[in-house]
């Protein structure tokens, strides 16, 4: 396409952490029964994610970084009037509401793992608010990926980004000029 480059939004990490952790959230979440050993170890798997994720959220490329996409109050305020105004960054990878919705999500998968772990130890065996905390924390979850996901679809139709592809393929389409 002329006037037209493809330049690179997310790295292979921030990619397959995405697509892993969304994947073994939905197959615990739907498929694996609580407490058997191979729901366990996709939380661990989970878990162990989180964290290799959150140290790229501080020594990652720039589109990783918290620090690029937290939602402070005036990044918000000017995200939605650059909306208003028809003015969007192509080459951003989150927008504020999209770092809130990463960070929410971040922290609910934490609790969610967190909780499953120490269901674990023999101080919390058989505890039901720490079931209740690992069961309510999932819900959460579930709630705040059918907001994600229709957020995604939503936006994309109002900006014309390609979100979905982008993640995959971790490559946008922006102007030259």
């Amino acid at each position: 396409m002329a006037g037209t480059r493809e330049i690179t939004v997310w790295d292979h990490f921030v990619r397959a952490f995405h697509w892993s952790v969304a994947s073994a959230f939905l197959l615990d979440f739907w498929v694996l029964e609580e407490g058997d050993p191979p729901h366990e170890w996709v939380g661990y798997f989970l878990g162990a994610m989180l964290i290799l994720r959150i140290t790229w959220g501080f020594i990652g490329p720039h589109n990783a970084r918290f620090v690029n996409f937290f939602p402070t109050p005036s990044r918000v305020t000017k995200h939605l009037s650059d909306l208003r105004h028809n003015r969007l960054d192509h080459a951003e990878g989150h927008n504020p509401l999209g770092g809130a919705m990463v960070i929410a999500l971040m922290l609910m998968l934490a609790t969610v793992a967190m909780s499953g772990w120490m269901l674990t130890w023999d101080m919390f065996w058989g505890s039901s608010l720490m079931e209740d905390i690992h069961n309510i924390s999932a819900e959460v979850t579930m709630i705040l990926v059918v907001i994600h996901v229709a957020a995604i679809i939503i936006m994309g139709r109002i900006t014309r980004i390609p979100l979905i592809r982008t993640m995959i393929t971790g490559k946008r389409t922006v102007s030259k000029y």
